[in-house]
């Protein structure tokens, strides 16, 4: 099996216990708005901030990808987990995409909250697996708006760029959020 689409549960049935997870990057924080920049060497380096990311994703259960921004590093890196599907993706870029659909996202830089987002539908995305090899995929639905999420991460612009009502809600409290001011706390204002 090649190791950029490992099944979920192997994923989660391999955990190195010699590498400690990082802490993700709360909402306001300035690194969240940078954008990633590509990478350009495949090394054992890039292998061990890939496992960082698969690691710290593992361990927030709740969540379904993670950009590498979100652990405080500008690297196109993001990691995907999400509807027995797994993927590794560097400098990944959509290619193509259509349609329109709006639904609910969260993040794990914004736990507690979610807000109705636009979406294309379907989406091609390309990108680079942990050894340079070149894939390119295409997915629709969830998994679509998931890959559209994280590759935002990585040009600095989160969930709240995109809703379409004008707040955002707390999924425990049911409490709301003027956008425009979740938006300018977004950009530590």
């Amino acid at each position: 099996m090649e190791e950029t689409f490992l099944n979920g549960e192997g994923f989660r049935g391999i955990l190195s216990s010699v590498m400690k997870k990082e802490k993700i990057v709360l909402f306001g924080d300035p690194v969240l708005r940078q954008v990633a920049q590509p990478v350009a060497v495949f090394h054992k380096k890039l292998h061990s901030l890939v496992e960082k990311l698969r690691l710290t994703l593992l361990h927030n259960g709740d969540g379904a990808a993670l950009a590498a921004n979100q652990i405080g590093l500008l690297k196109r890196i993001t990691v995907i987990d999400y509807m027995e599907e797994y993927f590794e993706m560097i400098n990944p870029e959509i290619v193509d995409s259509s349609g329109e659909s709006v639904d609910y996202e969260g993040c794990l830089s914004f736990p507690g909250y979610s807000g109705r987002v636009i979406r294309a539908e379907r989406v091609t995305v390309r990108f680079q697996d942990r050894h340079g090899k070149e894939i390119c995929l295409e997915r629709s639905g969830r998994m679509a708006r998931c890959i559209q999420h994280e590759l935002d991460h990585l040009n600095g612009i989160l969930y709240v760029d995109r809703l379409a009502e004008p707040f955002v809600t707390h999924d425990e409290k049911e409490t709301r959020l003027p956008a425009d001011g979740v938006i300018r706390m977004s950009r530590g204002g």
